[in-house]
């Protein structure tokens, strides 16, 4: 049999990764699959490990984390033969979420072992790639602030939490945005790029993204009162924000954002950037193994 790399990152769920992977692990011993387990240690060392993997030949790399550790893994698997598959453990789980990986590990194993390799586009920022979401304007302070450390909390309640406290403060930003649609020009609160729907622990802000169709769904949100923002915010979870006059989706292969001054870009919960920025989609870039019924 092929010899499979697994990737843990022991931090991820509040170390409900390192426990998942030893499960996995387990398992796949006892079915006779030979497994390398590997965790990381620091920022950085996930993509380390990856490249080797993938300099080694190995057919299939596991990872066991969440967003967070997968786009560290990118750089080395795009456009490579290795396949991911992913054992969801992470605080938001939001590239797992798109794909119909479920977090209950039982079920993600059986994926791994039967389920189909599909090709899947991923998102770039210059040299950066990312899976999710890239988000700019009010989302990306929030990531921000997140990151930074200034929010005691992770996850969903973390950034709904920095979404109040930062909320009166933010002020809409001028932006002119182009792409396959034309050009928009005004002030926006946010523009959120999605290679799939979800971002923050399942807010669906761009759901009908498809990491199949070599394009970028784009979600730009018009300036908005603080009244109006708060009463928008919670039709994100189910994608009942598209309704409302202040937003609208487009769909792109690549986007170009200027701004009149350096903005920050965010994708997957990391910063990848700064404005003026070129988004772009590159198409059947990662191999994965999905579920059976994954059109």
């Amino acid at each position: 049999m092929e010899n499979w790399v697994l990737i843990a990152n022991p931090a991820a769920g509040g170390g409900r990764a390192r426990k998942a992977a030893e499960r996995a692990a387990r398992f796949l011993d006892r079915c006779g699959q030979p497994l390398d387990v590997y965790y990381t240690r620091a920022s950085g060392h996930a993509g380390e490990l990856a490249r080797q993997a993938v300099a080694a030949g190995t057919k299939r790399l596991i990872v066991c984390g969440g967003d967070g550790t997968i786009v560290e893994l990118l750089p080395a698997l795009a456009h490579q033969p290795t396949t991911l598959a992913l054992l969801p453990a992470g605080t938001s789980n939001d590239f797992a979420r798109g794909l119909g990986i479920p977090r209950r590990l039982g079920s993600a194993l059986d994926i791994l072992q039967h389920g189909q390799i599909c090709k899947l586009d991923l998102g770039r920022i210059g040299d950066r790639w990312f899976c999710t979401v890239a988000a700019f304007g009010f989302d990306a302070e929030i990531n921000h602030a997140v990151n930074s450390g200034r929010i005691p909390f992770s996850g969903t309640s973390g950034y709904l939490y920095a979404t109040f406290k930062h909320l009166a403060a933010y002020r809409s930003p001028q932006v002119c945005l182009s792409g396959e649609f034309g050009e928009y020009r005004g002030e926006i609160f946010l523009v959120a790029t999605g290679n799939t729907r979800s971002y923050g622990g399942g807010m669906r802000i761009v759901p009908r993204a498809d990491p199949q169709d070599g394009n970028l769904d784009v979600c730009i949100v018009d300036k908005l009162s603080t009244r109006s923002i708060l009463k928008l915010l919670p039709r994100v979870f189910w994608g009942g924000h598209l309704n409302h006059p202040a937003v609208r989706c487009l769909r792109t292969s690549w986007l170009r954002i200027e701004t009149d001054a350096p903005r920050l870009i965010y994708a997957d919960g990391e910063h990848l950037g700064e404005t003026p920025a070129l988004l772009r989609s590159a198409p059947a870039a990662l191999s994965m193994i999905l579920p059976k019924n994954t059109p």
